[in-house]
């Protein structure tokens, strides 16, 4: 059987040879992506310096010029290379949201490159990926530590699709984990209220000398968070054409979010995931606010926002935060846009099902709600009735006929004494 050719894009066995005193030569033959044969060679004073010159002269041949995925990555092949090649990819799929393609390549730049940049793919071992993510555990950087620990999976597994690597080291690293959550937050009846009042007047507050008070749609924003459940981004990026306020049951239905972009804020025309776009029935405090909303007249801009700034672009969501903590300094409040969410699907999941908490909140799975947004109630419920009956029916049970002790023993049964 003949010899198996060399694989486009690979190279094959590498010789060595001191061509002079000081000056080693090493040899290889290269296969473009062609399929043509070319020699290449690197010099350096010693053999393993020029096998060492010559692969990644090799390696940079494999890479360079080319686009798409096209890229062959090998055993050998540096991780800085792998990253580049994995970006172009992650680009080329498109089926990652912009702001969490911004998410992933900033961990990516930010904590990998850095640490596994200048390492070949067989270095990248289970030890490797530890030391990493025991490193940002340690700095108390938990949300980091996920993020670059899902990113590091991707390109690895991605290396398994390039054969080169036989499994995912990832895998096999150290999950670091978040210390307990703290107790889930929310607003109680009567801060409620007292938070509605305050936005109002804050909303109302007499102009500056010098100048004239700025429409922050504060309270219509508090109301249609408060009352749908709503992430604030997904609340902003409402337009007209999502409403149904005239249907018998009015509906809003939510199909993007606000985001930024290369600095600047845009609506994005899908929500945070695919369960994120849900239709949610409002109730008539909400219809009302987003009415006066639309009423004030403001320009939506070109998506036709429901709740644009004064100036037709989208109202940025760190500017609502901000504006609702100076509404609350009167009242000594904290209360933020995400309290809203929970408080909504505490009151849902305990008047109904997590079920119906799940849905509104437009999460994948019943865990994320109960884990996250509703909060534990550490009163056992009134079960007295349940309980009473217990010794009712013992009571009764005991009245239908005389008890004897079976075998002398504690145990007791119904029945007649003799047989």
């Amino acid at each position: 059987m003949g010899r198996e050719p060399i694989k486009p894009g690979r190279w094959g066995r590498i010789s060595r040879k001191e061509v002079s005193p000081g000056v080693w030569r090493a040899q290889a033959l290269y296969r473009d992506f062609a399929g043509v044969l070319h020699k290449v060679e690197a010099r350096a004073q010693s053999g393993s310096g020029a096998e060492s010159r010559l692969q990644d002269r090799l390696l940079r041949f494999s890479t360079e010029g080319t686009t798409g995925g096209g890229a062959t990555i090998g055993p050998d092949t540096r991780m800085a290379v792998v990253f580049d090649q994995w970006k172009t990819e992650k680009r080329v799929e498109g089926q990652i949201t912009p702001q969490s393609l911004m998410t992933y390549f900033g961990v990516l730049e930010r904590d990998l490159r850095p640490t596994f940049g200048a390492l070949r793919v067989r270095e990248v071992t289970p030890v490797a990926v530890n030391r990493v993510l025991m490193a940002l555990g340690g700095a108390r950087k938990f949300d980091t530590a996920r993020q670059a620990r899902n990113v590091m999976s991707q390109v690895m597994m991605m290396c398994v699709r390039y054969g080169a690597v036989p499994s995912n080291p990832v895998r096999d690293a150290v999950t670091v984990r978040k210390p307990r959550r703290a107790e889930i937050r929310t607003i109680s009846l009567e801060d409620i209220a007292l938070l509605r009042k305050a936005v109002r007047e804050w909303e109302e507050r007499p102009a500056l000398p010098r100048g004239r008070r700025n429409i922050t749609l504060l309270p219509e924003l508090v109301d249609t968070m408060l009352g749908t459940g709503l992430r604030i981004g997904e609340c902003l990026a409402l337009r007209v054409e999502d409403l149904d306020l005239a249907a018998e049951v009015p509906t809003l239905t939510v199909t993007g979010t606000i985001v930024r972009a290369h600095g600047e804020l845009i609506r994005q025309p899908k929500p945070k995931s695919d369960s994120s776009r849900r239709t949610i029935t409002l109730p008539t405090f909400v219809v009302t606010a987003i009415r006066t909303a639309l009423d004030l007249g403001l320009d939506g801009g070109p998506d036709d926002l429901v709740f644009p700034s004064t100036k037709a672009s989208p109202r940025s969501p760190s500017r609502v935060r901000d504006q609702l903590h100076l509404a609350q300094e009167n009242i000594g409040g904290k209360v933020t846009p995400h309290d809203f969410r929970r408080t909504v699907a505490t009151q849902v999941a305990r008047e109904s099902t997590l079920a119906n908490a799940t849905a509104l909140l437009g999460h994948s799975d019943e865990s994320t709600t109960a884990r996250h947004y509703v909060q534990r109630i550490h009163v056992a419920p009134d079960l007295r009735v349940i309980i009473d009956q217990l010794v009712a029916q013992a009571s009764d049970e005991a009245l239908e006929g005389p008890i004897r002790r079976v075998n002398g023993g504690s145990g007791m049964t119904k029945g007649p004494t003799s047989a």
